[in-house]
């Protein structure tokens, strides 16, 4: 029972363990760290009071559930960077490609449509959309009847009230509805074309380099045109 006398640091060196102010260094205990450090407590207890068989089962049980949940961590981890590249592949498709995204700012080009939609979350009656220019002054109002609950798409030609074209430029968009009865403003969604994609950093996801609209999410996307 020699080795019951002597001082902590010199029981744990002639074991081949680290000194106290080495094992300090360690970030943690690794698997093999904690069985040779259970398995010296074992040899080198008081024989006069013995480590119960709860004790010892206790120990394993907490060491168990601290690995186990390491484990946990490990394969969400991996999940994570798995389901992120599976993002990023499918964002990458969508450059060059129109999609329909939240927002009111919109432009028209002459000789093309200006394509946007609503974003109804119930069915509402006498919808119509108004256009208007970078003035504020309506220059078209698309009536577009009663609709039911979902996305109503809506194409414009660039001819005005007044029966002219307008002239490529900034617009913008809104919509109004009645719900029971009562006139609501309406979620608008514009038309834009995906420029570049990118991973976020810090749990952010994919973001969207779009021409007009600036930069929006993944899950900002309500439909690939």
């Amino acid at each position: 029972m020699e080795s019951i006398n002597k001082p902590n640091n010199q029981v744990l060196e002639s074991l081949g363990l680290s000194k106290p102010r080495e094992a300090a260094k360690q970030k943690r205990l690794g698997q093999e760290d904690f069985i040779k450090l259970m398995t010296t407590q074992m040899n080198h207890q008081d024989p006069m009071k013995p480590m119960q068989n709860g004790e010892f089962l206790s120990e394993m049980a907490q060491f168990s559930t601290v690995s186990g949940l390491k484990e946990i961590k490990d394969a969400f981890n991996s999940l994570a960077n798995s389901l992120k590249s599976s993002q990023a592949l499918q964002a990458s498709s969508m450059v060059g490609r129109k999609v329909l995204v939240p927002g009111a700012a919109t432009t028209f080009s002459e000789g093309s449509l200006m394509r946007g939609a609503v974003d109804l979350k119930t069915s509402v009656a006498d919808l119509k959309v108004s256009i208007m220019n970078d003035k504020g002054e309506l220059v078209k109002e698309i009536n577009l009847g009663n609709k039911p609950a979902g996305v109503v798409h809506f194409d414009w030609d660039g001819m005005m009230s007044n029966q002219q074209k307008a002239t490529s430029g900034n617009y913008r968009i809104s919509a109004v509805g009645k719900v029971d009865g009562e006139a609501q403003s309406l979620d608008t969604l514009i038309s834009d074309t995906v420029q570049s994609v990118s991973l976020g950093s810090g749990g952010q996801g994919v973001s969207l380099s779009l021409a007009n609209a600036g930069s929006a999410g993944l899950a900002d996307v309500k439909e690939i045109l």
